[in-house]
């Protein structure tokens, strides 16, 4: 009967570990036609997951591009059009290049043209990245410093964990005082395994990661010879990382589920994850060189695909001039290209809707873009040094108790306080959470201030018309406009053009969108009479 079980046992195995051969088969056969499909294998969907880990853990204070900045320009949005990673790590080395962290390695350009033109070489990669994957909100990159948490030992658990072993002998005595034994041993063994993992599942769960990081980060090493590691010094970490493996992390395959049953009975995850913890502890730089060669090959793979996909691109250049040719904004489908020389700050004014803050946004993207991933959306794009801030989507704070108008002020405040160093700065409709009067007095004032200042480059956009008469001596000012068509609608060219607008559309689209009659005609009255 026990030979019974055996085979059956067996044949569970067998079958387990042929479903896993046909899995790592159909996905590397997937693998095979990302590139040209433009697509990701993995996307991970939910608000809840995270991708700061790196960003948080190692940037300097106040580097990078700051919170208020990231939301101005959507940059969730275009993180999400960039994500072609394979890796938790890859991902959290994409963040951290859009948040322009300076300390921190960014793309590589001689590793994405390798991608580009070696078919067999990005395969090789994609498929030993693909072995490690995501796991979602882990935190792999806290096991670089070694003063992460490492918790006690109990080396009585050996002892208890063997037990079953040692039970088995006791049927020699008594098969009743054996089967005792053995079940109590089992049962406290199972119970002990449970509560264990139950408590640590998150904790256990980004130990395995980190593991089978080190793992593929040695089996990249041997099919690319970019940012290669020492092979050898961690010869047990392949053996741990199948072993703490999970049906969790698996699809509940027949495998993993036996493998599992079997550690429970001897506790053998309470060990695993001790004897992880103590590994990463003791070869943490290795673990860091294995970070940063997964990040780098996994950052530089996705870059270079999404660069497929853009209408195109240019690499960047250095210069003492802001220059664009062609730039254009890689979140819109249908864009109008626009070419600028930043000789001076800029005031740009225009009609509601259009083209004015698009502009703005495309401009400052393509600064985060260039700075973090040695991309710009454009023919041209010669770019100075320079940090980045912006104002330009502001809300209300409501939880904070700020109004809009403290809300500006405080975005605003911040940006002052950065003039001191070489910087752009982009501010959409300064202070228009207040009256007219306030406004046009208090934006004058800050923008002299900021005007003044040889390090800053400005570019900030406006209604208030009378804001390009009081500093005509101190900015380039551009424009855009509408014509309206001989349908009654208006239309919007969306092409940059040098002087201040004279015209307003704010009255004739509420005539186009069917507001009454005598709104309409009430609001033009009332500008002819003030005018």
């Amino acid at each position: 009967m026990l030979l019974n079980y055996v085979w059956i046992t067996l044949g569970f195995l067998i079958l387990g570990i042929g479903l896993m051969i046909y899995d790592k088969r159909k996905q590397n056969k997937r693998i095979k036609g990302l590139w040209n499909q433009r697509t990701a294998l993995k996307i991970q969907k939910g608000d809840y997951i995270r991708y700061d880990g790196y960003y948080l853990n190692y940037r300097k204070e106040d580097e990078g591009i700051d919170d208020i900045t990231w939301n101005d320009l959507n940059m969730m949005a275009v993180f999400r059009q960039l994500n072609y990673n394979f890796t938790t790590v890859g991902e959290e080395y994409l963040y951290a290049a859009l948040r322009n962290v300076g300390t921190l390695p960014k793309v590589d350009r001689d590793l994405m043209e390798r991608f580009r033109t070696d078919h067999g070489f990005r395969e090789d990669v994609s498929i030993a990245l693909a072995d490690l994957g995501k796991n979602a909100n882990s935190n792999p990159s806290q096991f670089i410093d070694k003063t992460f948490n490492k918790e006690y030992y109990n080396k009585f658990y050996i002892f208890l964990s063997i037990l079953p072993l040692i039970s088995l002998l006791l049927f020699n005595i008594s098969v009743t005082v054996g089967l005792v034994a053995l079940f109590m041993s089992i049962g406290f063994n199972m119970m002990q395994s449970f509560t264990f993992t139950s408590r640590n599942e998150t904790n256990y769960s980004e130990l395995f990661y980190a593991v089978q990081l080190i793992r593929s980060a040695e089996q990249l090493s041997k099919v690319s010879p970019y940012y290669s590691i020492k092979q050898g010094r961690l010869r047990s970490v392949g053996l741990l990382s199948y072993l703490m493996l999970n049906d969790k992390q698996n699809d509940q395959n027949f495998f993993l589920q036996i493998l599992n049953a079997l550690k429970s009975v001897f506790n053998a995850d309470y060990h695993l994850y001790y004897y992880a913890v103590s590994i990463l502890h003791r070869n943490h730089e290795t673990y860091e060189a294995c970070f940063h060669t997964i990040g780098l090959h996994d950052l530089s793979y996705a870059t270079a695909l999404w660069r497929e996909t853009l209408t195109y691109y240019t690499e960047p250049e250095a210069g003492e001039t802001l220059v664009v040719q062609g730039g254009y904004h890689l979140l819109l489908k249908d864009f109008v290209a626009n070419d600028i020389k930043v000789d001076s700050d800029i005031i740009l004014t225009g009609s509601n809707a259009s083209g004015k803050s698009t502009f703005m946004k495309m401009l400052a993207l393509n600064i985060v873009l260039s700075k973090g991933l040695e991309t710009a959306a454009a023919e041209q794009f010669i770019l100075p040094q320079g940090d980045l801030y912006t104002s330009m989507n502001l809300e209300d704070s409501i939880m904070a108790g700020d109004s809009y108008f403290i809300s500006e002020i405080k975005s605003l405040k911040r940006i002052l306080q950065q003039v001191d160093r070489p910087v752009y700065i982009f501010i959409d409709e300064i202070l228009r959470g207040t009256n007219t009067k306030e406004r046009v007095a208090s934006a004058e004032a800050i923008l002299r201030y900021l005007n003044d200042r040889d390090e800053v480059t400005l570019i900030t956009a406006t209604h208030d018309i009378e804001l390009t008469a009081m500093l005509e001596d101190e900015f380039d000012f551009y424009y855009f406009s509408e014509t309206l068509t001989e349908n009654n609608d208006v239309e919007f060219d969306y092409k940059l053009k040098r002087g201040v607008t004279k015209t307003s559309n704010a009255i004739e689209l509420m005539r186009i969108y069917d507001y009454p009659e005598s709104i309409y005609q009430g609001a033009r009255e009332t500008v002819r009479q003030t005018t």
